[in-house]
């Protein structure tokens, strides 16, 4: 059977997904052997009926580093001494939301019928429609909310205050964020929701990482 492109549209994100009649041959093969392996696992087999599946994975950048962004913040006036400046994010939200939305590969598969898959995160609520069993693709979504984004850049930029050119004054700072792991929030998570006709399958939060540098520009 052929395989069909699906388009879903929910909030502003798109899921496409690719359906067949079996899971493809290919599908499991999403990492590499590591070099120096010790020989066989040796794993037993499985009794009872087949159970139902879902996961996420992020489809990394060519470069296998994180996600990054770069944010730029000035200060609302330069009138008082610089200790004294207050500094804002100048990259508009819609921007920002843009910047965060990145790549992620869904896969889902149950013994009877898929009745449900969904994902929540900092972009809203994604669902799958229509559904067919298996399942398997890749779909955008936002992985960080504007809020911690924006928080985390004034944060530093408020809490070293200095004019730019003067010594000692950092124009940037880098910052490894993981969803759930401060400064990011529980908010910055993808919560994986999947059914099977025999019931739900266990919900999965991913914590998304992201590279995020903060620039002071005038």
């Amino acid at each position: 059977m052929q395989p069909r492109i699906l388009a879903v549209m929910a909030m502003t994100a798109t899921i496409v997904i690719v359906a067949a009649g079996t899971v493809a041959t290919g599908v499991h093969a999403q990492g590499r052997t590591p070099a120096g392996g010790q020989g066989n696992l040796n794993l037993g087999y499985g009794t009872g009926e087949a159970k139902g599946y879902a996961f996420l994975l992020p489809v990394a950048p060519t470069s296998g580093r994180p996600h990054e962004i770069s944010v730029d913040l000035r200060p609302d006036s330069t009138l008082p001494p610089p200790e004294q400046w207050t500094w804002h994010v100048d990259t508009p939200p819609n921007q920002l939301k843009a910047m965060l939305t990145t790549t992620w590969y869904a896969q889902a598969s149950c013994p009877d019928a898929l009745t449900l898959l969904q994902v929540t995160g900092p972009g809203g609520v994604l669902t799958q429609n229509p559904l067919h069993n298996p399942i398997w693709g890749n779909f955008k979504t936002q992985t960080f909310t504007v809020d911690t984004i924006v928080g985390v850049c004034t944060d530093w930029a408020n809490a070293n205050q200095c004019a730019l050119g003067d010594a000692g004054c950092d124009t940037h700072e880098t910052f490894s964020l993981v969803g759930g792991v401060a400064p990011a929030t529980a908010a910055d998570r993808l919560r994986l929701k999947a059914s099977c006709g025999g019931g739900p399958l266990p919900t999965i939060d991913y914590a998304p990482k992201l590279s995020l540098r903060c620039n002071r520009v005038n």
